[in-house]
C-alpha cells in the first residue's frame, strides 16, 4: 500500500478532514458519496508532496487501480439500479477527495512523453463523478504546454463530447472551455457542443459555461452562432444568462443577446 510521510492516502485525507468543511462540502455534491470536505488548498499540497517526493508512479499504480474498481462498481450499480435490484452500499465508492486528489497529481505531473501522459489521463478521466472532481482538472503545464501540443490535446478530448456517461461529457467540455475557446478552434469546438444531447444538468450547465467562455474571446463570431439556434433551448437561454452576466459585456450588447433568448417548453 502507498504511503507518504508514513501514512496513506486514506489516513492524510481523514487528517485533513478535521480541519475542511463536510457538511457545507456534501451539499455542494449532493448524491456523491464519500464527500470529507477536504480543503482544495490542502489537496494540492499534498499532489506537490507527493510530485517532490519522487514516488508518484507508486502513487499513480494504487490510484489507478483503484479507479479502475470503482469504475467497475459504479457501472454495476447504475445496472442494478436499472434492473430494481439491491445495490452496493455507499462505502464502496471510497473518497470523492481521493478521486480529486488523483487528478490534481496528474495536472502537477512532470512530463516527458505525451502520449504515455494522456494514457495516464484515460485511466483517471472515467472516475469522475462530480462536478469538481472534473472541474479541478487542467492540463500539467496549462496554456503553454497544450499550445505546444493541441493536435494531440484536440484529439485526445474529441471521443469525450460523444460519451455516454455526465462527467466524461463534462470533461471534454470543460478542457474545451480551458484550451479551445479560442479563435483557431472556436468553430471546431461550437460544433462539438452543439452536437452534444445528453440532458444531464450539468452537462447542460458546462455546454453553457463554455459558450460564455466562447463569447469571452470571440464575441461577434459566438453571437452569430447563438443566432443560429442550435443548442437546446434551455441551454442556449442559459448560456446568454451567463454572458450577460459579465460587467465585461456592454449594456447594448446585452439587450442584443436577450432578443436572442428562446421560449422553453416546460412539459
Amino acid at each position: 500500500m502507498y504511503t507518504i510521510h508514513s501514512q496513506t492516502i486514506d489516513q492524510h485525507l481523514l487528517s485533513l478532514a478535521q480541519r475542511g468543511n463536510m457538511e457545507f462540502n456534501q451539499r455542494l455534491h449532493p448524491n456523491i458519496p464519500g464527500v470529507l470536505g477536504v480543503r482544495i488548498p490542502d489537496l494540492r499540497k499534498l499532489a506537490k508532496d507527493i510530485i517532490k517526493s519522487g514516488t508518484q508512479e507508486d502513487y499513480l499504480q494504487e490510484a489507478e487501480s483503484l479507479a479502475a474498481h470503482y469504475v467497475a462498481l459504479e457501472k454495476l450499480h447504475e445496472s442494478e439500479q436499472k434492473n430494481g435490484a439491491s445495490v452496493q452500499p455507499e462505502a464502496d465508492f471510497g473518497w470523492m477527495e481521493a478521486r480529486t486528489l488523483h487528478g490534481l497529481v496528474l495536472s502537477q505531473w512532470r512530463v516527458t512523453d505525451v502520449a504515455d501522459y494522456l494514457q495516464r489521463v484515460a485511466r483517471w478521466v472515467p472516475s469522475i463523478h462530480s462536478w469538481s472532481v472534473c472541474d479541478i482538472f487542467s492540463f500539467s503545464g496549462g496554456k503553454r504546454w497544450v499550445a505546444a501540443h493541441e493536435g494531440e490535446v484536440w484529439s485526445f478530448i474529441l471521443p469525450y463530447f460523444s460519451a455516454q456517461r455526465t462527467y466524461e461529457i463534462r470533461f471534454a467540455v470543460v478542457m474545451g472551455l480551458q484550451y479551445f475557446a479560442k479563435p483557431s478552434h472556436l468553430a471546431l469546438f461550437l460544433a462539438q457542443l452543439a452536437a452534444i444531447t445528453h440532458e444531464d444538468y450539468y452537462v447542460r450547465m458546462a455546454v453553457a459555461w463554455a459558450v460564455a467562455e466562447c463569447f469571452t474571446h470571440c464575441p461577434e463570431e459566438t453571437q452569430m452562432w447563438l443566432a443560429q439556434n442550435l443548442l437546446p433551448a434551455w441551454t442556449h437561454n442559459k448560456a446568454i444568462q451567463k454572458i450577460r452576466e459579465s460587467y465585461r459585456i456592454d449594456a447594448e450588447t446585452k439587450r442584443e443577446l436577450l432578443l436572442l433568448k428562446r421560449p422553453v417548453d416546460k412539459g
